[in-house]
């Protein structure tokens, strides 16, 4: 649905963590989701973005959405592949991020509209999740990449260059050095010659002396082979006594996960099972029902016995989140009035079309009581239910 039309100039601002302004041509941007990246991964004109969007009219009504096919959608930015507003409001996005864009006609389909399905002159509003940002390098940052090899190698055959001269030098004063002892030895030659008979003595001793050393060097060794092996047993040893503790506090935390399986009861949110009718410590309360969204013209209405195919969000009056078919991506299918689901269900969904949306506050009594559900659901809870029907059979 998101189609080229003509450029318009225009200056937008945003303004990160959640907050949203107005530019001159009255373009939009919430930004429901911040996501701190690096400059280097924002997108930026010629990137591919992929999103995930839904798109609405100003009356609410949805006219498409890449969550209902369950295929995001990918384009490059800034090049006209999508409406002007699409290209501006998306501008700078991390991955991850999340934006709400109003976009005003003229920066949509104009005066035109799309078909039968967006009317001349709409203000369009989109839902966004920015799925993925792949960085198209330019071809400055091409260049900038082949100047910074180029300098690299360069400064390498330079480190090198001077590596070999330093070198060359090293040998040259060792050559040197050498020749300078060869003179040497043979100025000592001369005196040892003259000295042989001392020296005869002297040499056997040092000789006594090396065989010395070597045995004292071969002890040595055998001693320091034996404290290696000591060492290595003492490690097995060890090794052996931690495998055992690690596998003696695993069976100790299996034994304790079977035995808080066994004493806390087994639940599932929707069981067709559930059955409802009876009396609540909790105290009795009133279901609350509020119609957030009509599809208009409604041909068929829940009733008892039928089969309906729902998405919802569960809240705790706190605002806390404890499930939802939404971000599963997997609608909920139930019989409406036969006890599959709680009591605020089976009244507070009679009577919906298909497309309808509203939001059931069930009390206590008609929701799960003083039982609650484990650590997610406390006991006498007020539930907040956000409920979409998508078809009945």
């Amino acid at each position: 649905m998101v189609q080229k039309q003509l450029s318009v100039i225009f200056t937008i601002i945003v303004i990160i963590n959640g907050k949203s302004v107005q530019d001159k041509s009255e373009l939009q941007v919430d930004v429901t989701r911040a996501i701190h990246c690096h400059e280097s991964r924002q997108a930026r004109d010629g990137d591919k973005v992929t999103v995930h969007y839904g798109g609405f009219l100003k009356d609410g009504k949805k006219f498409d959405s890449s969550f209902d096919r369950s295929q995001p959608f990918t384009f490059t930015l800034g090049v006209g592949q999508v409406i002007p507003g699409w290209d501006k409001g998306l501008m700078n996005v991390c991955k991850g991020e999340e934006r709400h864009l109003v976009v005003p006609s003229h920066m949509a389909y104009g005066d035109k509209g799309a078909g039968n399905v967006i009317p001349p002159g709409a203000t369009l509003l989109f839902d966004i999740v920015v799925v993925d940002v792949e960085r198209v390098e330019s071809q400055d940052d091409l260049k900038k990449k082949e100047d910074e090899l180029r300098r690299e190698e360069d400064e390498k055959r330079k480190l090198e260059e001077k590596r070999r001269r330093e070198e060359l030098k090293l040998r040259e004063e060792e050559e040197k050095r050498r020749e300078e002892e060869l003179i040497r030895r043979e100025e000592e030659k001369i005196r040892v010659q003259e000295e042989l008979e001392r020296r005869e003595e002297a040499e056997k001793k040092r000789l006594e002396e090396l065989k010395r050393r070597e045995e004292e060097l071969v002890r040595r060794k055998e001693e320091e082979l034996r404290r290696k092996e000591e060492l290595e047993r003492r490690r097995a040893v060890a090794q052996e006594k931690k495998r055992k503790e690690e596998q003696e506090v695993k069976k100790t935390k299996a034994q304790e996960s079977t035995r808080r399986k066994q004493e806390e009861p087994e639940y599932e949110y929707y069981d067709e099972d559930y059955y409802y009718d009876y009396p609540s410590p909790c105290g009795a309360g009133e279901l609350e029902v509020k119609k957030t969204y009509s599809p208009g013209r409604c041909r068929r209405t829940a009733s008892n016995g039928d089969k309906l195919t729902m998405h919802y969000v569960g809240k705790l009056e706190s605002g806390t989140q404890f499930d939802s078919s939404v971000d599963r991506n997997k609608p909920f299918e139930f019989t409406l009035g036969v006890g599959q689901v709680i009591a605020g269900w089976d009244a507070g969904l009679e009577g919906m079309c298909v497309g309808e949306t509203r939001t059931l506050v069930i009390p206590p009594d008609q929701a799960y009581g003083a039982d609650g559900v484990g650590s997610v659901i406390p006991a006498c809870s007020t539930l907040v239910f956000d409920v979409e029907l998508l078809d009945i059979q």
